[in-house]
């Protein structure tokens, strides 16, 4: 059933396309890879690829055929898509911080305070550490319990959700770029003790060389994240929750655990809680274009609540970019 082209040969496709524009954009940018680090990263994808293929053809065994061929795709668009972030930050458009910093304001949202919130409660700020950081074992997680569950479609289906949403936030962080709110409002340090000192700026030493145009060479084993808007980790966490909904004594625990994840994205992440309502709204709308393409968004009760989330995500876009205009 998924013999080798497991989890879609659009998906393979893309991965090829983007690759190629990977290597266009680093030609016109004068980017260069450093180092060795790419080496290891794409024999570990090759060497899942060729388990993939064992397990489809000499020794087959659906689960883990697609298990491996799963890993090898997500491990090479993973070095794909960061490369084709650091490209796009090296754009150097205008920093909208002030106008993301407006929005929170204009709905109300004090990020300060709960900055503040998060530092008086020391218990508080380190449950929302440890949990922003589980992001990569639950993407293993998710793998392993689909595998071992036989839900196979369902895996393709969240690979196809991961790419989806992913790329979209690489593309709308290149194209409206932003430095993250402890930059923008710069807390004292006093106020960073349980959410740590390095909240929010792991990024920003590759984020200022790139823009400047003084780092033009990328080493794949020392990639950071660059996002600020929208905020990838709430979308993750969305269609992570998704993945498991049908795995029996999975579901709760894993919405209660993401629910922490998106809020640990303000204080522990640096993001603006605008950033949080538009990657809901890109996870929201790629879930329901991701059911509308297996032909499942029927009029049952969950396939009414896609729809809804889609017009709501319109809404949603369509409410952020009035705010831009007005200010």
């Amino acid at each position: 059933m998924y013999a080798r082209v497991f989890p879609s040969a659009g998906l393979w496709i893309s991965l090829g396309v983007l690759a190629l524009i990977d290597v266009a954009a680093m030609a016109i940018g004068g980017f260069r890879i450093a180092g060795y680090a790419a080496v290891p990263i794409l024999a570990v994808s090759a060497a899942a690829a060729g388990l993939g293929y064992l397990y489809s053809t000499v020794r087959p065994d659906e689960r883990l055929a697609a298990l491996c061929y799963g890993a090898a795709f997500l491990i090479t668009y993973t070095l794909v898509g960061a490369i084709l972030s650091y490209v796009g930050t090296s754009l150097n458009l205008p920093l909208l911080d002030a106008r993301f910093a407006h929005a929170d304001a204009a709905i109300g949202f004090d990020w300060l305070a709960v900055l503040e919130l998060t530092d008086r409660w020391t218990v508080l700020g380190t449950l929302l550490r440890t949990a922003y950081f589980t992001c990569l074992p639950q993407i293993v997680g998710v793998f392993l319990i689909l595998a071992a569950t036989h839900q196979l479609k369902r895996l393709a289906d969240f690979i196809f959700l991961f790419t989806a949403t992913s790329l979209v936030t690489v593309v709308l962080s290149s194209l409206l770029p932003a430095a993250g709110a402890f930059v923008f409002h710069d807390p004292p340090a006093a106020l960073r003790d349980a959410v740590g000192y390095d909240a929010g700026l792991w990024h920003l030493k590759h984020f200022e060389a790139l823009r400047s145009g003084a780092m033009r060479a990328i080493d794949p084993g020392l990639i950071e994240g660059l996002v600020t808007f929208p905020s990838f980790h709430a979308a993750l966490a969305v269609i992570t929750v998704w993945a498991v909904w049908r795995t029996r004594f999975i579901t709760y625990p894993a919405l209660a655990l993401n629910v922490v994840v998106i809020v640990s994205a303000v204080p522990v992440g640096g993001h603006y809680f605008i950033d949080i309502v538009a990657g809901l709204a890109i996870a929201a709308a790629a879930i329901a274009i991701n059911a509308w393409r297996r032909g499942t968004l029927a009029l049952d009760g969950w396939g009414r609540a896609q729809r809804l989330a889609v017009v709501r995500t319109l809404a949603t876009l369509r409410a952020i970019a009035l705010q831009f205009a007005r200010t």
